[in-house]
């Protein structure tokens, strides 16, 4: 008997219908991520696309996680929209491409996403620009 004797069935997500047991999985994965960020430890990401979710896990892992009090869409290389879950640290990542091309997905366990903070650089840049508002809104104030 060689391999190509073998039987072999390939699945991979469940079509719509029921959950397959993967949103369970992603809470328990979640619960531990935010322990480990709630004692101090570094920020977590769980790759959305990367799992076999059904459309019924992803809808329950959305009904289970809701929605929290922010919101924010960055315009930077595609649009990317970012939502607190209704557990504070807990965040849902979309980024898009050319509109409306959806090219990952993640949820990320920390204080703030990774999108939304500002770099070093730019806060730099900001450091040298601001002096300058300062001074033109003594000579002119409005």
């Amino acid at each position: 008997m060689s391999l190509k004797d073998i039987p072999v069935k390939l699945e991979g997500a469940p079509d719509g219908g029921e959950p397959g047991g993967m949103a369970l999985a992603l809470l328990h994965e979640i619960a531990g991520h935010l322990s480990t960020v709630a004692a101090g430890g570094e920020r977590q990401v769980v790759e959305l696309g990367s799992l076999p979710l059904s459309d019924a896990d992803r809808e329950l892992l959305r009904e289970k996680l809701g929605r929290g009090e922010v919101e924010a869409k960055v315009f930077a290389s595609g649009l990317t929209e970012v939502y607190e879950t209704a557990f504070p640290g807990v965040w849902w990542v979309k980024y898009f491409h050319d509109g409306d091309t959806h090219v990952a997905e993640q949820l990320e366990i920390g204080t703030v996403p990774m999108i939304l903070e500002s770099h070093i650089e730019d806060i730099q840049a900001s450091a040298e620009r601001f002096p300058q508002l300062v001074e033109q809104t003594e000579r002119n104030p409005q």
